[in-house]
């Protein structure tokens, strides 16, 4: 049977709720295939019905079969983007240092909380990108440099005005400088400009959800849904607030169309990990 076949297969004993079956398939599946990347489709769909544990022995096996052999950036891309950054720095440690892999080396960076060493590989990139500056923004953050960030994140805030991650990252910085009341006129003023706005509603959301007032960060994140059914920042707030409600397969289910829409989207690994096969 071929892998497109065989994992079509195993997605319809996922469809009928025997998750068990489909681990141990999944896992069969992994060991046979010879396509590196089948065996990373196997990783992510265990993480997504809750197998975190074994997706990651996995990808640790993939790992040491593919490990020193060129040409690796699809399988640490792929890596990290499964909440793996430690192994695709592995991956990439020999790589030319071209922009889409100075990029990825910042991302596992970060994802491995080594700041610093993402500030210099982003540092190295040719032609930054809005997301390469939130990246470089929210590391100088985690260093406690909250001043610059604070800096950086109005200025990107002028030359990015329409960019949902730019948003969110000026009023993420304002928190994390311990600036709360700032974040909150910051988010109100956003939504009051934009009423329909699912980004300027998301950013509200996330700012509410951040500084613990769950209630309205869950009106919040609803009504930018209602607007963009599948804005990824909204359906986060909504997963974070399952989660705190204990309602594991609700978010599990939401974190799930999180990664469809943004394949490797780091929030959405998260809260898949961190729902970890509690489907209550």
């Amino acid at each position: 049977m071929n892998d497109e076949k065989a994992l079509s297969d195993i997605k319809n004993v996922i469809a009928a709720g025997q998750l068990d079956t489909a681990e141990v398939l999944l896992m069969n599946r992994a060991s046979s295939a010879e396509d590196p990347l089948v065996k990373i489709q196997c990783a992510s769909i265990l993480l997504v019905i809750g197998r975190s544990e074994t997706s990651d022995e996995v990808l640790e096996e993939l790992y040491d079969e593919v490990y020193g052999e060129a040409d690796m950036f699809p399988v640490a891309q792929a890596m990290r983007g499964l909440g793996r950054g430690d192994l695709a720095l592995g991956l990439l440690e020999d790589s030319e240092e071209s922009d889409d892999v100075l990029r990825e080396k910042a991302m596992s960076f970060n994802m491995t909380g080594r700041f610093e060493e993402a500030i210099e590989n982003l540092e190295k990139i040719s032609a930054m990108t809005a997301d390469d500056s939130v990246l470089f923004l929210e590391s100088l953050g985690s260093l406690g440099k909250h001043g610059e960030a604070l800096k950086l994140s109005e200025k990107l805030s002028e030359e990015f005005p329409d960019n949902y991650n730019v948003l969110r990252s000026r009023g993420g910085a304002l928190i994390a400088a311990g600036e709360e009341k700032e974040a909150l006129k910051y988010a109100r003023k956003l939504m009051k400009a934009n009423k329909n706005s699912a980004d300027a509603n998301a950013v509200g959301a996330y700012v509410m959800y951040v500084i613990g007032n769950t209630k309205p960060a869950g009106a919040f994140s609803s009504k930018a849904l209602r607007t963009d059914p599948t804005h990824v920042g909204a359906m986060e707030i909504l997963a974070l607030s399952l989660v705190d409600r204990g309602e594991f397969k609700k978010a599990s289910i939401v974190a799930g169309a999180m990664n469809e829409k943004e394949p490797g989207n780091p929030a959405a690994v998260r809260i898949l990990r961190l729902c970890g096969g509690k489907f209550s």
